[in-house]
């Protein structure tokens, strides 16, 4: 018994004394890679710089920064040699969610490696990280641990990470900040850093230099780390790294002659959402043999990166619905995308409900010209078009209807609906002041049909819209190879509609097909057998550099009022508020990351006071010296054109309702309906116009003096702010008041003018918004964009509009809801909207008329 004891007792002491020796030394080491608590060795592992899913374990810091979702299979062999220590596999995942955070789960498996003194484990990870502004974030990685000497234990990883501009990243990360112990023995903190440099400002080439340091390890100790990514073509990536360490349990310095040496090189295929890295491992210590072993990566990204190969296939865009100018946007950047898409032979436009109005189908035709420049062939599906769908399908290469479709080609009409009469069997009247013949938003409610001036303003922009329509599609079938004139058009728009087999025989059209017999028609005409037809691919890109300068769009569509911007009830379209759009151009101004602005302009004006206050945030803006590219969309008239006066270039469509350069106000008076409802009013008062604004009694002729000294005043300021921000061009204040009394130009007859510089949509705005702004452009040939005012969610969205169009999530025209208001009923909204939110009391630069050409 006692000799068993004996044999016991000194068996235990011999295996204790062998596991304390190697605790000790996993202690004293600074080696990332020797750490008992960490997964299997990553191949292409980085700190600072792209993050990817294995940002849980390198630094979760850097989880902060992903653009989309990512999933790693992380996996690396070896022989029982010091070569890859940790021997293994792991699974992790990683995803953005809301308000810049970031999530992660990983799950991974080690294996025992007796030379380099690690135990198999198994370890859980999970992470948080938060993104605070676009380039700096913060992260922690909680981990449990089971199997090898720290069984049973947690620890934490805490990690930051942060890009400076395009050239320069950051990261650094404390692992095991509550040193898990062993024995009774603490493992130290480990402290890494990493600088990764790109000298292109873009991926083609990355370099990095970093270090490790154990806490209470001698500095002369500290392991240096270099790597060196390179793009050598799409999608294809070779990268180097290589690292020395004293050796463990020693006291050797870093760069003595007895230092471990390890080398890592491999490549990386990218296959859009999905790739493979592939890397081996040269390890060739001070003493004693080295080795070699080799590590591999699968991963799924929802970001998509350039493909080695990229299959060939016709891009599906559907615009049905279209309106909201936000998606508008969108469809723009997607539109520029795919001409620069190597793998897209075509482009199949889905037309069909489509509510844009004439200039924004100008901008699309040129965008339809862009992707034909760029090689891609274009066709339109338009079910049964109407005239304007037919205007913009017949931009394409080719036009096809449905055989149960047809063409309405019957040109173009323009309704107003007066008031007046019903107003007056109610007893409702409205008193009316305004500055310019022309200015005649109000005319429905105090006349019974069109003044002389608004007339003629009218019937010359009809006239100037369907000349540009004709000759368009008479140059775009004759481009086709159907030759056709002018006249010609005018013939066929006064025949009206055709069956499909009328309008192929007139040349209209090229032929009628059921949807799914697209894709063999389309392979025909790309010379092919049959083509895959699919949605574009909507997910972020990978643009290849860090966040530098950028643009802005800033979005003022729909009525201008004062406030916040909302949208209206019953698919009424969106409402600009003044509020939200000098907080979002103060914040241009203010950022320095922001290279120039794109001011969208999609109004037809609203609250002259929202406008003078937007058009003054506005100069504030280009004080900074930012360059303000101005876009106007279907209308930027009245305050529209008040806010984008002061921009440094304007463009609009030939199309586009601008200039209306005036101001009005009313005040609705109801004291003769209220006897027929049974109801009186008394007021008490003190002072003469205490009540000025009352509903129950009209204007007295000194108030009417009054508020016309007011509305001239405003309209003072509206032209000395044209005339400011027109001066290079030419304009006076004489020759604005000229141009202005509420006169109403399409934006080619304003060009002819000075009120616009160039004509050109978005996509033309958004090119010289990055010359001047000195904005660099991604692999997609895109700039970085931020659009604002900030949109509401999508849900949000959808339940403010009733189901309208604009609670799409951003997908334009992707399955929108069907209008819950005809085109007449919706204009009518859009006129009284401010009077509908409650400021339509004040003093209005608007439209005439809410022109829905139709």
């Amino acid at each position: 018994m006692t000799a068993r004891f004996v044999t016991a007792a000194v068996l235990t002491g011999i295996v204790t004394l062998g596991v304390t020796a190697r605790a000790q030394a996993q202690l004293e080491s600074s080696v990332p890679e020797l750490r008992p608590t960490r997964g299997p060795q990553i191949t292409g592992a980085v700190r600072a710089g792209d993050a990817d899913a294995t940002a849980l374990e390198l630094n979760p810091g850097l989880m902060g920064l992903l653009p989309a979702g990512s999933l790693q299979l992380v996996g690396s062999i070896a022989g029982e040699g010091a070569v890859i220590p940790r021997r293994g596999a792991g699974l992790y995942w990683a995803s953005p969610i809301i308000g810049g955070s970031s999530i992660g789960l990983a799950l991974s498996r080690v294996a025992g490696a007796s030379a380099a003194g690690i135990d198999g484990h198994t370890n859980l990870r999970l992470g948080y990280a938060l993104r605070i502004g676009r380039s700096f974030a913060l992260g922690a990685a909680w981990a449990h641990q089971w199997g090898g000497l720290y069984t049973g234990t947690d620890t934490l990883d805490l990690g930051l990470a942060f890009r400076v501009g395009r050239y320069v990243a950051f990261g650094a990360v404390v692992e095991d900040v509550p040193r898990p112990s062993a024995f009774g023995l603490a493992l130290p903190r480990l402290w890494t850093t990493e600088l990764a440099v790109r000298p292109t400002g873009t991926d083609r080439l990355e370099l990095a230099i970093g270090a490790s340091h154990a806490e209470g390890d001698a500095w002369s100790r500290v392991v240096p780390r270099a790597r060196l990514w390179w793009l050598v073509t799409r999608g294809l990536r070779l990268y180097g790294d290589a690292q020395t360490s004293p050796p463990p349990g020693t006291s050797t310095k870093t760069f003595a002659d007895n230092s471990d040496l390890r080398v890592g090189f491999g490549l990386a295929l990218d296959l859009e959402h999905v790739g493979a890295m592939v890397g081996g491992n040269v390890y060739e210590p001070g003493v004693g043999p080295g080795g070699m072993g080799f590590a591999a990566r699968l991963y799924v990204s929802g970001e998509r990166r350039a493909a080695v190969v990229s299959p060939t296939y016709v891009a599906r865009v559907k615009l049905e619905g279209l309106d909201d100018d936000r998606e508008f946007v969108v469809l723009v950047r997607r539109l520029r995308a795919l001409a620069a898409d190597r793998g897209v032979a075509g482009v199949l436009f889905k037309i069909e409900n489509t509510q844009l109005g004439y200039a924004r189908i100008e901008e699309l035709r040129d965008l339809i010209a862009l992707l034909r420049a760029n090689g891609k062939r274009t066709f339109a599906y338009a079910p049964s078009p109407s005239m304007r769908e037919y205007y913009l399908a017949a931009a394409t290469d080719a036009v096809v209807v449905h055989h149960a479709g047809g063409v309405t080609l019957t040109g173009i009409a323009q309704n107003v609906t007066f008031y007046k009469g019903a107003m007056d069997k109610i007893g409702v009247h409205v008193d009316l002041v305004r500055v310019g013949a022309y200015k005649g938003a109000m005319e429905p409610f105090i006349m019974n049909q069109q003044s002389a001036p608004v007339r003629a303003n009218k019937n010359q922009l009809l006239d100037d819209v369907f000349a540009r329509v004709v000759g368009a599609i008479a140059a775009d079938r004759t481009r086709a190879g159907h030759r056709m004139d002018a006249a010609e058009v005018r013939k066929l728009i006064d025949a009206g509609l055709y069956t499909p087999t009328e309008a192929q025989l007139a040349g209209l059209t090229d032929g009628a097909v059921d949807e799914s017999e697209l894709e063999t028609v389309l392979g025909k005409a790309l010379g092919r057998r049959a083509v895959a037809i699919r949605d574009p691919d909507n997910a972020p890109v990978a643009t290849g550099r860090w966040p530098g300068r950028r643009l802005a769009v800033v979005l003022v569509d729909g009525n201008i009022v004062d406030g916040a911007s909302r949208d209206l009830p019953l698919d009424g379209g969106a409402v600009a508020g003044s509020d939200s759009l000098v907080e979002a151009l103060d914040a241009c101004a203010g950022d320095a990351s922001v290279g120039a602005i794109v001011l969208r302009v999609n109004s037809p004006g609203g609250s002259a006071f929202a406008s003078d206050v937007i058009a003054r945030a506005v100069i504030r803006v280009r004080a900074t010296g930012k360059p303000v590219i101005v876009s106007m969309g279907d209308y930027a008239a009245s305050g529209g054109y008040y806010i984008a006066a002061p921009g440094d270039v304007i463009y609009a469509d030939p199309s586009t309702v601008s200039g209306s350069i005036g101001v009005f106000g009313f005040k609705v008076d109801v004291r003769n309906l209220l006897p027929l409802l049974g109801v009186s009013v008394e007021t008490n008062k003190r002072g003469a116009h205490a009540d000025y604004l009352s509903p129950y009694r009209p204007w007295t002729e000194g108030e009417l003096k009054m508020t016309m000294d007011k509305i001239r005043n405003l309209y003072g300021l509206f032209i000395d702010t044209v005339a400011a921000g027109r001066k290079s061009r030419g304009l006076t204040v004489a020759r604005v008041d000229e141009l202005g009394r509420g006169q109403v130009w399409t934006g080619a007859l304003a060009q002819s003018v000075g009120l616009v510089d160039r004509m050109g949509g978005l996509s033309a705005a958004i090119d010289e918004a990055v010359r001047l702004g000195r904005i660099p452009l991604g692999r997609d040939s895109q700039p970085d964009i931020e659009v604002l005012p900030k949109s509401p969610s999508g849900l949000v969205r959808r339940l403010l509009g009733m189901a309208g169009h604009a609670g799409q999530g951003g997908q334009a025209g992707q399955g929108a809801a069907p209008m819950l208001l005809t085109p007449e009923m919706r204009g009518a909204v859009r006129m009284l909207a401010p009077l509908l939110l409650g400021g339509g009391r004040g003093f209005q630069a608007r439209l005439p008329y809410d022109l829905e050409l139709r």
